[in-house]
């Protein structure tokens, strides 16, 4: 079972071009995250993994300058630092 998950999240990256790709909010993107926890330790965190990647990065986040710079506050209420946050997201802003 967990070849068949890293063969689907290669078979995402062969097929589907990266311009077409949803954009992340993470610094490290869902897939590649989901495919390393997959392939280091095993198929249940790897899908526990899609599940909280999946839950967080969505729309619905907004972002804040706290004492440590800034931070992402996602749609479920889960607060990121800068250093877990994609760039482009912080340039966008």
């Amino acid at each position: 079972m967990r070849i068949l998950l890293l063969w689907f999240i290669e078979g995402y990256w062969q097929f589907i071009p990266p311009k077409k790709r949803n954009k992340c909010l993470f610094k490290k993107s869902c897939s590649r995250h989901v495919f390393d926890v997959t392939k280091e330790d095993g198929l249940l965190k790897g899908l526990k993994a899609l599940q909280y990647r999946f839950k967080h990065c969505r729309p619905g986040y907004y972002i804040i300058n706290g004492k440590e710079g800034k931070l992402l506050i996602s749609a479920r209420n889960e607060v990121f630092k800068s250093t877990e946050i994609n760039q482009q997201i912080l340039k966008n802003i």
